[in-house]
């Protein structure tokens, strides 16, 4: 007979086997339910709505966890139907043996299918119901403010912005700033600059230095344009952003605009870049002054171009010049200047506070060989 020992290692390597086994059995209605969920999506062309009804009924059977039916309602409604990934979170909201977190969140996701189908009164409901659960309460609010934001309804959004701010006081800071200067400048537009003015104060307390508070007075409020360019001398972006708010207006050109760019670049160089790229993007802002301000980014950046264009003094630069070197410098270096998104990389010509591809508020950075720094 074997010895007691070699008995007792046989037996325990039969038990660990048989406990793995079981184990592997126990996950396996999860993995497998994933599985079909995931492998029943790919046929879902193929199949009846009856069909679809009687599979989903399955599977909220089966499934003590809803992670497979999460899933396929995403791909649903990635697909464009939202009526069935409707249909799935809202059994997922109803079903009482699953925690509170888990509802919470299917109410989260009833919100966003109302959204796709574009019923935002419904999907701010479901985002307000959601917000009840105090650990999904930022993540409802700040949803609410994405239906304002469609709306362009920046009082209710101010308000929410409140709320926000007693979660996440820098995220609710920064937003109710854009919020006020949204309705500062439908103020501004109608006319009202005293109104616009308030509004600019409010979005001052607690805005943590944003760019706009110095861009948004100094081009819709340009009384001063010497006084709002000075504004900008700590922060490059906003002074190249002022100087395309200028760029064109009525009396400030020709010798005004010469000495205005002249006295600001004495007082502060830093802005010598902003006014080169400015220029670049905007030729109206051609004077002696500006002209000296690109020549030196060139010369220090790009000195082939200053060589071929700086051989003249600048107050002989001329439109024609101006028009040849920009058409050569996007040649040379693959495009205009461009804004970017630091948050999704989306580009644009034309500079937007907010991110039109993934709603980033003060994200869009100027992409150019001779792009000043920015302080932030």
């Amino acid at each position: 007979m074997p010895p007691d020992f070699l008995v007792s290692m046989a037996g325990g390597l039969i038990l660990a086997a048989a406990f793995g086994y079981w184990f592997a059995r126990s996950g396996e209605s999860g993995r497998g339910l994933h599985r079909r969920f995931r492998e029943y999506a790919q046929r879902l062309p193929r199949r009846s709505e009856k069909a679809v009804s009687a599979y989903l009924e399955q599977a909220e059977e089966e499934s003590s966890e809803p992670g497979a039916a999460f899933e396929l309602a995403a791909y649903f409604r990635s697909g464009g139907d939202w009526r069935r990934a409707l249909q799935i979170h809202e059994s997922l909201a109803a079903r009482e043996d699953l925690d509170a977190a888990t509802r919470a969140h299917a109410g989260l996701e009833i919100g966003d299918d109302y959204r796709a189908a574009g019923m935002l009164d419904r999907a701010e409901e479901a985002y307000v119901r959601t917000a009840e659960y105090l650990p999904l309460r930022l993540n409802a609010l700040e949803r609410q403010l994405g239906v304002c934001e469609q709306l362009s309804d920046w009082e209710r959004a101010v308000r929410i912005a409140e709320q926000v701010r007693r979660e996440d006081r820098s995220l609710g800071s920064r937003l109710r700033c854009h919020y006020l200067c949204e309705l500062a400048a439908q103020a501004a537009g109608e006319g009202e600059l005293r109104r616009a003015r308030s509004y600019w104060r409010k979005a001052a307390r607690g805005a943590n230095g944003s760019a706009r508070l110095l861009v948004d007075p100094a081009v819709l409020d340009a009384g001063d344009p010497n006084r709002a360019l000075a504004h900008t001398g700590s922060n490059s972006l906003a002074a190249v952003l002022v100087l395309l708010g200028l760029a064109g207006r009525d009396g400030i050109s020709g010798k005004e605009l010469d000495e205005l760019i002249e006295d600001q670049v004495s007082d502060n160089p830093a802005l010598g870049p902003a006014v080169a790229c400015a220029l670049l993007m905007a030729p109206e802002l051609l004077c002696p002054a500006s002209a000296r301000c690109l020549f030196a980014s060139l010369e220090e950046r790009l000195s082939s171009f200053a060589r071929m264009y700086g051989s003249g003094r600048p107050e002989e630069f001329t439109g024609e010049a101006l028009e040849a070197l920009v058409c050569e410098f996007e040649t040379a270096t693959g495009g205009p200047p461009l804004w970017r998104c630091t948050i999704c990389g989306h580009q644009d010509e034309a500079h937007h506070w907010r991110c039109s591809e993934c709603g980033a508020w003060e994200s869009a950075r100027l992409i150019s060989v001779l792009s000043p720094s920015t302080s932030e």
